[in-house]
């Protein structure tokens, strides 16, 4: 602890000189008879103004379709004709009593 103590003072001994003197500028610098204030000059900032971004037109994008499915179908089978025989007029008929 006494090492640190004393490590403080040394150093703080060797920094009050620097701080000490002010060189014109800061707390006393109106006792310096060569001091002159200097004029400031504020420039204010640039203004750049972007124009927006050029919207173009363009049209939507083509949407392509696919082209429906090709479907072979099997042609269809019918059954073979049944031959219509024309009605003829003799009747038969069969009665047998019990």
């Amino acid at each position: 602890m006494l090492k640190k103590l004393i490590l403080a003072a040394a150093g703080l001994a060797l920094a009050v000189p620097a701080f000490a003197h002010d060189g014109g500028h800061g707390w006393g610098h109106y006792r310096n008879p060569h001091f002159h204030p200097r004029p400031v000059f504020v420039h204010p900032r640039p203004v750049v103004v972007m124009p927006p971004p050029r919207v173009f037109y363009a049209p939507p994008a083509p949407v392509y379709y696919a082209p429906p499915p090709v479907v072979y179908r099997p042609a269809p089978v019918y059954a073979a004709p049944v031959p219509v025989l024309p009605p003829s007029g003799i009747s038969i008929r069969l009665h047998f009593p019990l």
